[in-house]
């Protein structure tokens, strides 16, 4: 649940510490006061988007900061995702610049706001006071009654298994029509085709046969050089400077005979026998150099036949390769690439019966997820249903009847399943059901949407909830009502609770009231938590206005009395 809120800098808060208790907090003041600045700065810290300029004037920037206290669902989510996790603890928390820029923190580490936003909806939940026009939108039943249900793993399920069928069908679909355009593409695939096949190239072969090419064109001065070099290393060669002169020894032959008179000298001294250790090296090495030269020229031909024959090949490749844009290494990547191009065209009977097959597996699975969709969905319906009609006679709703319809249409399949969801209402008893949309008034839909808020809550496994002015619109008896329900909700759950209405602002078990200061130059918002006394005051305020009487005190006190009395019991 939330525990504390600090707003540092926003709007008209210069600095706020709030602590927040579990069960059923409300928040009260005066029109304008600036109770949707202690919710719109929550939201911020919760990943919402930034509208307007937030930061406080003549500040650099705001901050906010929201303490939770976690679950174990929670401290997974943030073990998955790397965050640091502290105790039980969670901080929430968001940077926002004069410019407009903001930073994003989960536990002191950057967060982008998708992330706070994510993790934001298993911390809490806030149903606004225009939450009654959702009903309205297309989906609205069908999103209410699949939450309620708690069937997101096998709606995910059926979307998925609805798309595979989808895409499947839709190949499917394409290879039959088989248009004249696909008929010319086949045609000049398998003319492309065919031309490579009888090229028969391989993977790397235009390397290899390049680097061939190479040393067959220059095999004559390769055998040369290569001659020469073993016969200075090993074999002794003339003395370019003076061939008329002496022949010299090979480089080996010099090497050992260097070894051979260091030998002679006696003496112990590490330097000597350092250098003796570098020769013995060296004659290694020369020997090493002349076998490896030996495998190398043997393998040198002079290959008059084979080298036209490479020549032949490659101007071949270097053909088509132009002919397909393509640089010769990339050939017979085209050549597969255009090869998969034609399989994928020239289906077989065969081939078509099995995707033919295969689509109609894919349907049946569908339909599988989508009827035990269907089954769960009229199961949890008519328990939605009696809940909320259980409410209806406590929020002054009379004889009014809600009803879940549900009509499933296999003919009318979508990644939604096969179900049509709407919500239809019965006013009055004998007048026939209808939307919900068409048959309730603008103050019967606010008390309707507030029965369905507080059904589905109860059923949340969320741990906090704001309601945001949710009992716009009732009053009196009604409103002490819904302050009951709000009470009830608070048992198993943190409810804060945004109210102009005292009979709801009675119920709660703790009091926040919000109050706007003006000074010469600068205006403040002030929230502070109220004691007994101050609680009266507040709701004798509520009840009567600017004047405020000892008889609106009396009253002030005797709903107090009221709602502690009934909270015991």
């Amino acid at each position: 649940m939330l525990v504390h809120l600090s707003i540092s800098q926003f709007a008209l808060v210069e600095h706020l510490e709030l602590e927040l208790k579990a069960g059923m907090t409300t928040i009260t003041g005066e029109t304008g006061a600036g109770k949707s600045i202690l919710l719109g700065a929550l939201g911020l810290a919760l990943g919402n988007r930034i509208d307007g300029n937030v930061v406080r004037n003549g500040a650099e920037k705001a901050d906010i900061s929201a303490t939770f206290i976690i679950n174990e669902k929670v401290s997974k989510w943030l073990n998955e995702h790397d965050y640091p996790l502290e105790d039980d603890s969670c901080i929430l928390r968001r940077v926002i610049t004069q410019e407009g820029r903001s930073r994003g923190y989960i536990n002191g580490r950057n967060a982008s706001a998708t992330e706070l936003k994510a993790l934001a909806n298993q911390l809490i939940d806030i149903h606004g006071q225009h939450a009654h026009q959702s009903l309205m939108q297309k989906d609205a039943a069908r999103k209410l009654l699949d939450n309620y249900a708690s069937t997101q793993s096998l709606c995910h399920k059926t979307k998925q298994a609805f798309q595979t069928w989808q895409d499947k069908l839709k190949q499917k679909n394409a290879l039959q029509e088989d248009s004249a355009e696909q008929q010319a593409q086949r045609q000049l695939l398998t003319y492309q085709v065919q031309e490579l096949d009888q090229l028969e190239l391989t993977a790397g072969e235009v390397a290899e046969l390049e680097t061939e090419l190479k040393r067959l064109s220059n095999a004559d001065a390769i055998m040369f050089s290569g001659q020469q070099a073993l016969t200075l290393c090993s074999e002794g060669g003339d003395d370019s400077s003076s061939r008329s002169a002496q022949v010299q020894n090979s480089a080996l032959q010099q090497i050992q005979q260097a070894i051979q008179q260091l030998e002679k000298i006696d003496d112990d001294n590490a330097v000597l026998k350092e250098s003796i250790e570098f020769l013995n090296q060296a004659q290694i090495q020369l020997e090493e150099a002349n076998d490896s030269l030996h495998n190398y020229i043997n393998k040198v031909e002079i290959n008059p036949q084979r080298l036209q024959q490479i020549d032949q090949r490659l101007s071949a490749i270097y053909d088509l390769a132009r002919k397909h844009h393509v640089r010769s290494e990339e050939l017979y990547d085209k050549w597969q690439e255009l090869t998969k191009q034609l399989d994928a065209l020239n289906f077989s009977d065969d081939d078509m019966e099995s995707l033919i097959q295969e689509v109609i597996e894919l349907e049946q699975n569908y339909l599988k997820l989508a009827t035990q969709l269907s089954k769960k969905r009229n199961k949890a319906a008519s328990k939605l249903d009696k809940e909320i009609n259980t409410h209806f006679t406590a929020l002054a709703l009379g004889n009014a009847r809600l009803q879940t319809q549900i009509i499933s249409d296999k003919t009318k399949m979508n990644n939604h399943g096969i179900d049509a969801i709407d919500l239809l209402v019965q006013t009055n008893p004998g007048m026939p059901m209808g939307p919900l949309s068409k048959v309730a008034s603008g103050g019967e839909l606010s008390r309707i949407s507030l029965a369905i808020q507080v059904i589905t809550a109860q059923t949340s496994n969320i741990p906090s909830l704001i309601f945001d002015e949710v009992d716009v619109g009732v009053g009196g008896g009604t409103a002490e009502r819904v302050g009951r329900l709000l009470n009830e909700l608070g048992q198993h759950s943190q409810v804060l609770c945004v109210t102009h209405q005292p009979q709801v602002a009675a119920q709660a078990q703790n009091h926040l009231q919000v109050s706007k200061i003006a000074g010469d130059k600068q205006t403040f918002t002030n929230i502070r938590p109220l004691n007994n006394k101050q609680r009266t005051e507040e709701i004798a305020r509520m009840l009567g206005g600017v004047e405020i009487t000892q008889h609106t005190l009396d009253h002030a006190q005797e709903m107090l009395n009221m709602s502690n009395k009934k909270a015991l019991n």
